[in-house]
């Protein structure tokens, strides 16, 4: 393992940051080029979403991201792989009510035709601050 260029790093950041910016606008169209054919998002309280189920979760509305404040984010160089990993306070629009979680995530990115594409969200619940 070892840590990425900082070129590199920046550009995994960018995507990250890419990412968020559909997840609040609900943009599934560009979620869908982000995403990886075979993601799977692992939510915090241990259910798995594959891509399709994932989509469909935001383009339907059932919950709207609102802000996730990322820190302590470090990223690594994992053969092929790029892996994100940091905290988050997210806050979210459930059903006309307020949710903030705060996590500890790890994403793995890959390269694909030079474009970075996610591959695996994972989010641990943190305790209470």
């Amino acid at each position: 393992m070892k840590h990425t260029a900082d070129g590199q790093a920046s550009k995994v950041l960018a995507a990250d940051e890419a990412r968020y910016q559909a997840l609040y606008a609900q943009d599934t169209a560009t979620l869908e080029h982000m995403l990886a054919p075979d993601y799977v998002h692992t939510h915090a309280n241990g259910k798995t979403d594959d891509r399709a189920t994932f989509l469909s979760t935001i383009s339907a509305g059932r919950y709207r991201f609102v802000e996730a404040v990322r820190t302590d984010q470090r990223v690594r160089a994992v053969g092929p792989a790029i892996v994100l990993s940091g905290t988050t306070r997210t806050t979210l629009d459930v059903g006309g009510e307020t949710k903030v979680m705060r996590n500890a995530f790890v994403t793995v990115w890959v390269e694909s035709d030079a474009t970075l594409q996610l591959l695996h969200w994972q989010a641990t619940a943190l305790p209470a601050a």
